[in-house]
C-alpha cells in the first residue's frame, strides 16, 4: 500500500518500532498504552507540539457509563474520584415526559455504572502522562507525510522542524482524527452524513447543580439544551441547536445575552439567573457524521479516525477508548504479522461492527431535524409511563445496550400500553 511517493530514496533512522500510533489524542494514546502492556515498543506521532497541558477544546466531557470501566485499564481509574470528576447520570426533558430513574446506577444490576463529567483539560494530559509512564515514546511535533508497505512492515517519512526523518514499524495504528490525513494517504474512503445541528457552549461559575449532579437534557423543539455540573463548582452549558436559529444570534456579547436567555426560558433547567462565564461561547456550525472503514489493508483505525459522530450523541469520548479497548483485544495473545495478524484485524472489523456501528443509524437520524414531532412525542410518553423502557432508554443513550435490545423493549411496551387502552 502506497502514500503520495516513495521513500525508499533517503537513509532509515537507526531505531524502528513495533507499533506506529499515527494521532496523539485520547484513541491513540489509549491504544498505545494497551500495546505497551502487551510488551511492544510503540510510538506514537502527533503532529501538534503539546504544551504539557493542551487539551481539545470542542468537547462536551460527558464520558458514557460503557467507558468508565476502560480507564482502570489505561491507569487512569484515579479520574473517577470527585477531585477530577463529577460522577452523573443523564435525565432527559422530553416532549412525553421526564425520563427518570431512582438511584445513581445507570443499571441497577451494574453498581457503579455512572458517566463521568471529565473535562478534556483533565483527561488529555493525563492520558498523554499515562503512556509516557508506560514506556510508549510520545513524538509531538511531527506529521506523517507518506508511507509505505514492505514483506516487513512499514516506511514512515515523517517531518518536523527538524526536518524529515524515516521510522520504521511492523504495525500502523490510525488515530488521527476526524479529518486523518492518514485515511487520505491509504484511501479508506470517507461516507459523510448531515448534521442540522450547530452547537454552542460555554462554562459558567453560578449555577446550582442539579440533586445528585445529575445532567439534565432538556428537548426542546428541535433542539438539545444540556447542563454539565462540574468540579469545582462550575457548569458547562451546551445547546445543539438548529442551525438558523444560532445564526441570527450576532456578536460575542449578543450571542451570549440569546444563549443564557434561551436556557432560562428552559422549563426543569436549572437556573442560570446568576451565572457568570468563565470564558466566551465556544462551538461550531457545521460537524457532518464521518463513517471509514475500520480496518483498510493491513491498518486499523480507532477513535474518529474510524468514526466521528454528531456531538449531541455524546459519545466521542467513550468510542475513542472503546475501539482502542477492541483493537487490544483483538491483537491479544496473536503476532503483528501472518495469518495470526490477519485473523487479528478480522477479529477487529467483527467487534467494531457488531458493537460500536449499530448505534450510527440512530445518532445519524437525531442529527435530523424535519422529524414527525407528534410521532417522537408519542414514543416519549410510551418510554416515560414504563419504568423498564425509561431504564432501556438510559441505557441505550449510555450506550451500555444495542438500539435492538431497546427496540424490542419498546415495542413490548407499545403493544402493553394498546392493551391498557383497549380495556379502558
Amino acid at each position: 500500500m502506497d502514500g503520495s511517493h516513495s521513500v525508499n530514496t533517503q537513509k532509515y533512522d537507526d531505531s524502528s518500532v513495533d507499533v506506529a500510533v499515527v494521532g496523539g489524542s485520547l484513541a491513540g494514546c489509549a491504544i498505545a498504552i494497551h500495546l505497551s502492556k502487551m510488551g511492544y515498543r510503540v510510538a506514537v506521532f502527533e503532529k501538534k507540539v503539546m504544551a504539557e497541558q493542551s487539551y481539545k477544546k470542542l468537547c462536551t466531557h460527558f464520558v458514557q457509563p460503557h467507558t468508565v470501566p476502560l480507564l482502570a485499564g489505561l491507569g487512569l481509574d484515579h479520574l473517577c474520584e470527585p477531585a477530577w470528576s463529577v460522577a452523573t447520570k443523564a435525565v432527559f426533558i422530553t416532549p412525553g415526559g421526564v425520563v427518570e430513574t431512582p438511584g445513581s446506577d445507570y443499571d441497577p444490576e451494574q453498581p457503579g455504572s455512572y458517566a463521568l463529567n471529565l473535562e478534556r483539560r483533565i483527561l488529555d494530559p493525563a492520558i498523554r502522562a499515562a503512556a509516557q509512564r508506560q514506556g510508549v515514546e510520545y513524538i509531538e511535533g511531527t506529521s506523517v507525510e507518506s508511507l509505505e508497505e514492505d514483506d516487513s512492515g512499514w516506511t514512515l517519512d515523517t517531518r518536523s522542524r527538524n526536518g524529515s526523518q524515516l521510522y520504521r514499524a511492523r504495525m500502523v495504528v490510525g488515530a488521527d482524527g476526524h479529518r486523518s490525513r492518514l485515511a487520505r494517504l491509504l484511501g479508506n474512503p470517507t461516507e459523510s452524513r448531515p448534521n442540522e445541528r450547530a452547537a454552542l457552549f460555554g462554562y459558567f461559575t453560578g449555577i446550582e447543580a442539579p440533586e445528585g449532579n445529575r445532567s439534565i437534557f432538556v428537548m426542546n423543539d428541535r433542539d438539545l439544551a444540556c447542563t454539565y455540573p462540574l468540579i469545582d463548582g462550575r457548569t458547562e452549558l451546551v445547546l445543539f441547536a438548529e442551525k438558523s436559529r444560532v445564526e441570527s444570534w450576532h456578536g460575542p456579547e449578543g450571542r451570549l445575552q440569546e444563549f443564557l436567555k434561551y436556557f432560562d426560558g428552559l422549563d426543569q433547567a436549572p437556573s442560570v439567573a446568576n451565572a457568570v462565564p468563565e470564558s466566551p461561547l465556544l462551538g461550531y456550525s457545521d460537524y457532518p457524521s464521518q463513517l471509514r472503514q475500520p480496518v483498510l489493508g493491513s491498518v486499523p483505525f480507532v477513535g474518529d479516525a474510524a468514526l466521528s459522530l454528531d456531538p449531541m450523541s455524546g459519545v466521542g469520548c467513550g468510542f475513542a477508548l472503546l475501539s482502542a479497548d477492541l483493537l487490544a483485544r483483538s491483537l491479544a495473545d496473536r503476532s503483528l504479522g501472518g495469518a495470526s495478524f490477519r485473523e487479528a484485524m478480522d477479529d477487529y472489523r467483527q467487534r467494531f461492527e457488531s458493537t460500536v456501528l449499530p448505534h450510527v443509524e440512530g445518532i445519524c437520524g437525531d442529527s435530523l431535524v424535519d422529524k414527525d414531532q407528534a410521532s417522537r412525542k408519542r414514543m416519549f410518553e410510551t418510554i416515560c409511563e414504563s419504568q423498564e423502557l425509561s431504564q432501556k432508554y438510559l441505557a441505550l443513550t449510555g450506550r451500555m445496550v444495542l438500539p435492538e435490545e431497546f427496540q424490542r423493549a419498546f415495542m413490548r411496551g407499545l403493544m402493553t400500553r394498546g392493551v391498557g387502552a383497549v380495556r379502558k
